[in-house]
């Protein structure tokens, strides 16, 4: 595998020296992150390792953009079309352009999509989650461990607010990445055919927070309730997460509805 050169602007995210106040969660771990220079201006339990549930998929897209051919046409497996959880509805034998199952997988967070993704650009599940793993520590994510591209409960799946503001960031530099998470809606069609779907995205920070622009939700009965979210107004851009929150929408706007009243950024 060729590996991965960071070009990151900042070693780590640095913390805000008010940081440890801000709007009341619910959220059992978040942060509030400035995304340009990762000022770090909420942060509540961030380095608490935690399951992610289908906040993977952020993982799982950068890989499939930095290692795959987006045009490429991604043919489903048996495999792929009987995993668990939310899905997509994909059905062993369709075809898809990859770029097409990436935004369908982001925007429904479908379980089948991730792993018909991860088969087709790692050559089986196993080898791209070495990938996610590995892109995960080219990133310097010191409490990040993947064990599926999909977000299931498993062994050795893990990560923290800090390491998914991060993720964010990153995945934020590939502008593909951007348009694919800020996407409300997507019709879709396999290939050679068949009736095009419309789907809408499981963010609803799309359509209710101005300037909202992605990320990712997540839910399992052991992670809870989570999201990662964006927005940027004249050019600024926070990033916030909130994991087993119990009011993952409200808690995320609040934190970045308070980084827009609140902050500015200064360029000296």
């Amino acid at each position: 595998a060729t590996p991965y050169v960071n070009p990151s602007p900042y070693d780590n995210l640095v913390y805000h020296r008010g940081h440890a106040k801000g709007p009341n969660v619910t959220a059992r771990a978040a942060i509030l992150v400035e995304a340009s220079t990762g000022t770090i201006l909420y942060a509540r339990n961030e380095h608490e390792v935690r399951e992610p549930a289908s906040i993977t998929k952020i993982m799982t897209a950068i890989v499939a953009i930095e290692r795959g051919d987006l045009a490429d046409v991604v043919q489903v497996s048996a495999d792929a079309a009987r995993v668990a959880g939310s899905s997509l509805g994909l059905a062993a034998g369709q075809r898809y352009k990859l770029e097409e199952l990436i935004r369908a997988t982001m925007l429904r967070s479908g379980n089948d999509g991730a792993t018909a993704v991860a088969e087709h650009v790692g050559g089986s599940v196993a080898e791209f989650v070495e990938l996610m793993n590995a892109r995960a520590a080219s990133m310097g994510l010191k409490h990040t461990h993947f064990a599926n591209p999909h977000g299931l409960s498993a062994p050795g799946h893990y990560s923290t607010a800090y390491d998914i503001a991060e993720m964010c960031i990153w995945g934020f530099r590939l502008q593909k990445f951007a348009d694919i998470v800020g996407c409300p809606e997507l019709w879709s069609s396999p290939v050679a055919g068949g009736k095009p779907r419309l789907a809408y995205s499981t963010n609803r920070l799309l359509w209710s927070l101005a300037g909202a622009d992605g990320v990712k939700t997540g839910t399992t009965s052991r992670a809870g309730h989570c999201l990662a979210a964006s927005a940027t107004r004249d050019g600024l851009q926070f990033i916030a997460v909130v994991l087993r929150s119990g009011a993952r929408f409200h808690d995320a706007s609040a934190l970045l509805e308070y980084g827009f009243a609140n902050f500015v950024r200064v360029d000296v």
